[in-house]
């Protein structure tokens, strides 16, 4: 143990999105936890494609560019892998001690998997306890991605001078966001599906009893909406992203831009209504539960994109804006209705930083105990 040993600095959350890099920072003082900034940047398109880095030299100026505008702290950071290489699985195991599992579960891993195990990097999750065969066993969910990408990752913040704590999937990020806030627990009899509309891919992530039971991952996202426009009205990508900020409101089905893009959102609700279907077939023995869609992301901000998705699935949807209310911040550098506009984008940002902050909270309220 060092004499003097520095106080670890705030994790810093950087979303690698395949639309824009997002960052997020908070730090606790006392009791109340501050936000520190965030921000974020377009990337150049194609920097990176379905979740593997293309373009290293960009998407590594673009990181430097929003921690040279932004003022954070220190130079740790966590950050997520995304896109259709990801694979999140259940999987139902003996229960055994943790290196053991960890080889039991690596075994598994091999035999489902197209790539030899030395080519893959995994993490799991234990969800809880299950009978199988009158025999108590783990129920388990792991994430598997390509070791090629979580090197180019790794090489990426090296090259920064950055110290990347920890790579995760988006699904466990945006899980540890509702669970700081307590808004699911192993009591809630109550489903989540957990909807994140990316700029190229959407994911859907089903939460139960505080665990996430399933992930799935689909060609969908937000630039569809942006190309129908533009080739709708004859725009360019520029003004057609900007008109479909500005001018779409999902309630007004009678208007010009909402017929451009009705396709496409008639094919985005009703992959989420396959999904959840789906989840109840495999996961509910066919019994449907009460379910609540929460819609994150920077589609989630379209006007009445909430009350479409209901209507259109039977669902209650709501848009997470949990960001906005997450932590204290200063009203002289943030507005409460900029912070409520921003909450979409920043979820899953929001949730790496929040990685140590809910470590302590769980000491805390076990030493309580």
């Amino acid at each position: 143990m060092a004499l003097f040993a520095k106080t670890k600095t705030p994790i810093i959350g950087v979303d690698l999105g395949s639309g824009y890099v997002k960052m997020a920072q908070f730090e606790r003082k006392g009791n109340d936890l501050n936000l520190v900034n965030f921000g974020l940047l377009e990337i150049e398109e194609g920097t990176i494609v379905e979740g593997k880095i293309e373009k290293f030299d960009v998407l590594k100026e673009v990181i430097q560019n929003l921690l040279s505008i932004y003022s954070f702290i220190g130079n740790r950071v966590a950050t997520n892998v995304s896109g259709k290489l990801v694979q999140v699985r259940e999987l139902v195991i003996e229960d055994l001690p943790p290196q053991e599992l960890y080889e039991a579960i690596r075994w598994e891993v091999e035999k489902v998997l197209p790539l030899p195990v030395d080519k893959i990097s995994f993490d799991y999750q234990v969800l809880g306890r299950v009978k199988e065969g009158g025999e108590d066993k783990l129920y388990i969910l792991y994430a598997v991605a390509p070791l090629e990408v979580i090197e180019t990752i790794v090489n990426l913040f090296k090259s920064l001078n950055l110290e990347l704590v920890s790579i995760e999937v988006e699904a466990f990020s945006v899980l540890r966001l509702l669970k700081f806030l307590g808004s699911v627990s192993t009591d809630s009899e109550r489903l989540f599906s957990i909807i994140n509309i990316g700029h190229n891919f959407t994911s859907i992530n089903m939460v139960d009893k505080g665990f996430m039971r399933f992930s799935r991952i689909f060609p969908w996202g937000g630039k569809k909406l942006t190309d129908k426009i533009a080739s709708y009205f004859g725009l360019d990508e520029k003004s057609a992203e900007e008109k479909k900020k500005t001018e779409l409101d999902l309630s007004n089905t009678n208007s010009q831009i909402f017929e451009a893009v009705q396709e496409e959102l008639n094919e985005l609700s009703l992959e989420i209504k396959r999904t959840i279907s789906y989840y109840f077939a495999k996961y509910n023995e066919g019994k449907m539960s009460d379910v609540t869609i929460i819609l994150e992301g920077g589609t989630a901000n379209a006007k009445n994109i909430d009350h479409y998705i209901e209507e259109k699935t039977g669902f209650g949807t709501v848009v997470n804006r949990l960001f906005a209310d997450i932590a204290r911040y200063n009203p002289n550098l943030f507005t409460k209705e900029y912070l409520y506009e921003m909450a979409p984008m920043f979820a899953v940002a929001t949730g790496l930083a929040l990685k140590e902050h809910l470590a302590q909270i769980k000491r805390k309220t076990q030493a309580r105990r």
